[in-house]
């Protein structure tokens, strides 16, 4: 198959290319393109794939390719990895939201909303390429919100797309602490239903008994947390342990297993609770202090870059590509097998039949819900094709705000794919926190004035709508 990745300058993209060119037959006599607007970048991330032991192992064709219409000729994925617009005015959202009493984020959330609207125009111009030179290959959205931009090219274009997340794994680390261990657990397989950030583990097996009756029986008595690899970060170490108990807290009080520990969407699950604890420390950041976090950051991300780079003049032996990961600062470095975009090549090259967890349409996989809502649901891909890997309902008592927050990102969807306005302000007032209130109307008049630059011009227009 031909892969091409869209952004390819990210670290991440080293640990996904390793894991695909571990399983035999996926780029077997294949190409993996990399583009990015930073051509240097790319041109490093090609580099140090070519040191890799993986790629010595298989006849692939590895290219950079800074003309977008020449890397996604004859392609069968493209995957996107980016993020919208800058850092400035995401943090500048960031503060908004808060000042106003909503919750940031960069999926569900105002600001993430207004992430969707600075990506829609990049994703639109990637599937109006790929119309013409793969109009047969999957785009694999990466972008954060990934179900609003799924939303938008499979419900307004030609083109098949699948929104991917991070978080696609994080239940094998989540019940495995749960059972006792922390590692990442490959003896549980679960199908779910929701929306990306809140979707709910609606069956399953772990080692091959029922995982709900394993898990009444773990949590029957007193259950402590596991000890913590010394390989975790201090913030890690914190926010781990916390993530855990929360979904312990949900499932002994609720009855719900949620798939992915992302507190954005947890976090609408105790809303309220959830935004005291972020405005306990929350101090509005004056212009200054806003460039000099900026800074910061920016120092940080060159730090990393002059270290990944310092590896290409390098002999990387075999203990480096199996232990450097360990290193703090170094996660670019592991081999991700199990990464999202690792399976939907599995899958899409026809190696494997896999069971994989994206955002689309609905596609009658989830009862109550109609074909063309943006959900999370379980998949089969097998050779190209992508169906629904069952029937599934979400448990009742998180039906409603699962059902808020799918109609809220498929109506944003459309907005973005139409260019209208006042169909956007009517999808940002019906996120489902304070929907339509004075608040939430204030709340988009301040994104849409801090994002103004960075967003396109016909909908600039809708604060006349708000």
């Amino acid at each position: 198959m031909k892969a091409v990745f869209v952004g390819a300058g990210s670290l991440r993209v080293l640990g996904i290319v390793r894991g695909a060119l571990a399983e035999p037959g996926i780029f077997t006599d294949g190409e993996i393109c990399l583009h990015d607007l930073d051509a240097d970048r790319a041109d490093a991330m090609r580099r140090m794939i070519q040191k890799s032991p993986e790629y010595s192992r298989v006849s692939c064709k590895l290219t950079c390719e800074p003309d977008l219409a020449k890397a996604l000729n004859g392609a069968d994925m493209v995957g996107v990895i980016l993020m919208a617009g800058s850092q400035k005015t995401f943090q500048m959202g960031a503060d908004a939201c808060l000042r106003r009493g909503f919750i940031p984020s960069d999926n569900v959330s105002p600001n993430g909303a207004f992430l969707a609207v600075k990506g829609a125009p990049i994703l639109m111009n990637i599937a109006k390429k790929m119309a013409r030179y793969c109009p047969n290959a999957w785009l694999v959205d990466f972008a954060n919100p990934i179900a609003v931009l799924s939303g938008m090219i499979n419900n307004h274009t030609k083109i098949k797309t699948l929104g991917v997340c991070a978080g696609y794994t994080n239940h094998q680390w989540d019940l495995s602490r749960i059972f006792g261990k922390d590692e990442q657990g490959t003896g549980f397989d679960v199908e779910t239903a929701g929306i990306n950030h809140l979707s709910f583990i609606v069956k399953g097996t772990a080692d091959g008994r029922n995982l709900f009756n394993a898990l009444d029986e773990r949590l029957s008595s007193v259950w402590r947390m596991p000890r913590l690899h010394s390989h975790w970060s201090p913030a890690f170490k914190k926010s781990i342990p916390r993530g855990i108990r929360t979904l312990i807290q949900f499932y002994r009080q609720r009855g719900i297993l949620i798939f992915s520990t992302e507190g954005d969407g947890m976090m609408h699950l105790r809303y309220d609770d959830a935004l005291a604890d972020c405005l306990r420390d929350f101090k509005p950041l004056s212009a200054r202090q806003l460039n000099a976090r900026l800074q910061s950051a920016a120092k940080t991300r060159r730090k990393a870059d002059k270290n990944f780079r310092s590896f290409m003049r390098r002999d990387l032996d075999r203990n480096f590509w199996e232990n450097a990961w360990r290193t703090p600062g170094m996660d670019w470095a592991r081999r991700q097998d199990r990464d999202i975009f690792v399976d939907v090549m599995r899958g899409l090259s026809g190696v494997k039949k896999m069971k994989v967890v994206t955002s689309r349409p609905n596609r009658g996989a989830v009862e109550g819900f109609s074909d063309r809502t943006v959900l999370e649901y379980s998949q089969i891909i097998e050779r190209g094709s992508v169906r629904p890997a069952g029937k599934y309902k979400v448990p009742e008592n998180v039906r409603q705000i699962t059902a808020d927050l799918a109609t809220h990102q498929t109506k944003l969807a459309d907005a973005l794919a139409e260019q209208d306005p006042r169909l956007l302000a009517d999808a940002l007032l019906s996120y489902p926190i304070r929907p339509f209130s004075r608040e939430a109307r204030m709340l988009y008049k301040d994104l849409t004035a801090i994002n103004r630059d960075e967003i396109p011009r016909p909908l600039r227009r809708v604060v006349n709508y708000l």
